[in-house]
């Protein structure tokens, strides 16, 4: 029993189906293709370029994808044929298992898209040898960046596959001082009010957001649709956008200091 044990420690594989095909991959593999690596700081380059005459625009939210691929293509096909979408942020969960292989057909997917992308990472993207992939593969974890007088948080949120608490602190001081933007948008995996996290966590998430006029924070994790309003009182409006399960994704309609979204069902 022990050697067989050893056996399947030192050898284990995952057979996956997807687009019609089998692919059998380790766990353990974890070498990013040299031309799939750094796709944050190409893409944040790309967004650079992006000129807006009007504090108007839009960007997509996606989130969840783990093995639905063929959901992804249809997805990104249709923002591809909008002029209005300028960016993508992508919600966490590239990848179901963490296996490289997943990462990388995420990876060809999205190089199909003609607007750049950023993304978070989430906590299916923590299994295996995940973190490492997406630190070759993408970037930093947490991160921000600038655009039309709008601040972007993009925070790693995960606790339990990270065997860590989020940075809180890095959070806090990442949003201090934003009083000269329009608006500031958080993007996390996992939204605030999850029980994910304990209360005091929770609670000072939230605090954090709130004592920081944070307009809007969109998350994955939870596969379905929520929303809570915070405009009418001055507070953070919190979103969820639903998984790919179903070819879904959100448009975030930035107009000056205020927002609007809708949900796309294709």
């Amino acid at each position: 029993m022990k050697f067989l044990k050893i056996i399947v420690l030192t050898a284990i594989t995952i057979t996956f189906t997807t687009c019609d095909n089998f692919f059998e991959y380790s766990v353990y593999e974890a070498s990013v293709k040299s031309a799939q690596k750094n796709t944050t700081d190409k893409n944040l380059k790309l967004l650079e370029n992006i000129k807006v005459d009007s504090q108007d625009f839009k960007f997509a939210f996606i989130t969840d994808v783990h093995y639905y691929y063929d959901n992804l293509k249809t997805v990104i096909d249709d923002i591809n044929k909008r002029d209005d979408i300028l960016f993508v942020i992508f919600g966490g969960d590239i990848a179901d298992q963490a296996l490289l292989k997943e990462y990388e057909i995420f990876h060809d997917i999205m190089s199909t898209l003609k607007k750049p992308y950023l993304t978070v990472i989430g906590n299916h993207d923590y299994n295996s040898n995940g973190s490492i992939i997406y630190k070759e593969m993408f970037g930093d974890y947490n991160y921000s960046f600038e655009f039309n007088n709008n601040k972007f948080v993009l925070f790693d949120d995960i606790i339990w596959e990270s065997n860590k608490d989020p940075d809180f602190d890095w959070l806090s001081l990442e949003l201090s001082d934003n009083a000269k933007f329009n608006q500031v948008f958080v993007f996390a995996h996992i939204p605030p009010s999850s029980t994910d996290f304990s209360d005091e966590m929770r609670e000072t998430y939230k605090s954090i957001m709130t004592d920081n006029n944070v307009s809007l924070s969109v998350n994955g994790h939870n596969h379905s649709f929520f929303y809570e309003d915070g405009k009418a009182d001055g507070k953070v409006s919190y979103l969820t956008v639903p998984a790919l399960k179903n070819p879904e994704y959100g448009i975030i309609d930035v107009q000056g200091e205020t927002f609007n979204f809708e949900i796309i069902e294709l």
